[in-house]
């Protein structure tokens, strides 16, 4: 169980760190998501879905 804590704050923490991005840079889904060791943009995507409950791109639409 403390395992699955700890990655499961890991992958949170993972998520701030994109959506600081999303909202200070111009960087790309696919740079944000090399930068931060995620397979590919769609990997990302995919759990950003399931932990903030959105896409990435209806998350930087509601902060444009």
């Amino acid at each position: 169980q403390k395992i699955g804590l700890l990655v499961n704050s890991y992958i949170n923490y993972k998520l701030k760190l994109v959506e600081t991005r999303l909202k200070y840079t111009d960087l790309q889904f696919s740079e944000i998501a090399m930068e931060l060791g995620f397979t590919d943009s769609s990997h990302l995507n995919k759990t950003f879905l399931s932990y903030k409950g959105m896409t990435i791109g209806a998350y930087k639409a509601s902060i444009s």
